[in-house]
């Protein structure tokens, strides 16, 4: 699975966890007969709670939920009550110590979620979530072993967490099974994707690595020497700045210098010439490329005028 030192680097919670006595594989046999336990508390469990099921009662017996009930309803009035609440707590105790069990389980599927906004604690909590949720619902006369079955539990769990927590627009699991696709395909060029994309896939894709992006500061600076930032950029001239006639001159004049696909990008964008100004989306469709290919045109463009400008500046300030 995965060693405690592996977990160092991300946070020293996991590792203490780790460590821990209870947290071991389990032989075949060993985690076979738990599992049974468990079983044998469950059916007594569901016994107690279709004797005590209301007529509006949601049909699904949810055995973690109505555990939780036998525990906040405080000491027993009957012996029927005092059964069900000690087998309750022996449920959950066994249900612990089979998850303990299987931490190193949650820590492994949890490495393929790193770097995505959440701490290695996180992780393991959500994963470890999802891995409850495998044991309560795992069936005995399952032939597979319960790691087997819980991986696609502990996955889900996590995916949500990373849907809910870290990106500022809110994606599906579905989605997010996409966007860790492309990364291994990013990652490794060589690897051919798993079945071919289709155009609508393709423009999901670009959507989604869009609603990814990393929010940008509008304190950030702009180019090598941070003289400036993006705020400086979308704030209004000055008065001075606003009167100079020859500032639509010296504009034209330094686009000139431009590539004619770096011209026509700027002209599009900003509705320069007269032009009215298009999104990326826009200017995308227009030019018949990606819209992140127009964003990169785009910013070639713009960083090419800047050093065109602090040139002609310093020339006009020697001269």
């Amino acid at each position: 699975m995965i060693s405690a030192e592996r977990f160092h680097n991300d946070d020293l919670s996991g590792l203490v966890l780790l460590e821990r006595a209870d947290v071991r594989v389990l032989t075949p046999e060993e985690e076979r007969r738990i599992l049974m336990e468990l079983d044998a508390h469950r059916r007594v469990l569901a016994a107690g709670a279709e004797d005590r099921r209301l007529p509006d009662a949601a049909p699904d017996f949810d055995v973690q939920d109505f555990v939780r009930t036998l525990l906040a309803a405080g000491p027993a009035t009957s012996d029927e009550e005092a059964v069900l609440l000690a087998t309750a707590k022996c449920y959950n105790a066994t249900r612990t110590r089979l998850a303990m069990a299987n931490l190193r389980l949650v820590a492994h599927v949890a490495r393929r979620y790193r770097d995505r906004g959440l701490s290695a604690s996180d992780l393991l909590q959500e994963g470890f979530c999802g891995l409850l949720t495998a044991i309560d619902r795992y069936d005995v006369s399952n032939t597979t072993r319960l790691a087997s079955y819980a991986v696609w539990w502990i996955r889900q769990s996590l995916q949500r967490a990373v849907a809910a927590g870290v990106y500022p627009v809110r994606l599906n699991p579905r989605h997010l099974q996409k966007l860790a696709e492309s990364s291994h395909e990013a990652e490794d060029p060589n690897r051919k994707p798993a079945r071919p994309r289709s155009s609508s896939s393709e423009a999901t894709l670009k959507q989604i690595h869009t609603a990814t992006r990393p929010a940008l500061s509008l304190d950030a600076p702009i180019g090598d020497a941070g003289g400036s930032s993006l705020m400086d950029t979308l704030s209004y001239p000055s008065s001075d700045e606003a009167d100079d006639p020859d500032q639509g001159e010296q504009l034209a004049s330094l686009i000139d210098q431009l590539k004619p696909r770096e011209r026509m990008v700027l002209q599009l964008r900003f509705g320069l010439n007269g032009q009215e100004s298009r999104s990326l989306s826009q200017v995308s469709q227009v030019l018949d490329v990606s819209k992140e290919r127009i964003r990169q045109i785009q910013d070639a463009a713009l960083a090419k005028l800047r050093a065109l400008a602090r040139r002609d500046r310093s020339c006009c300030e020697v001269g």
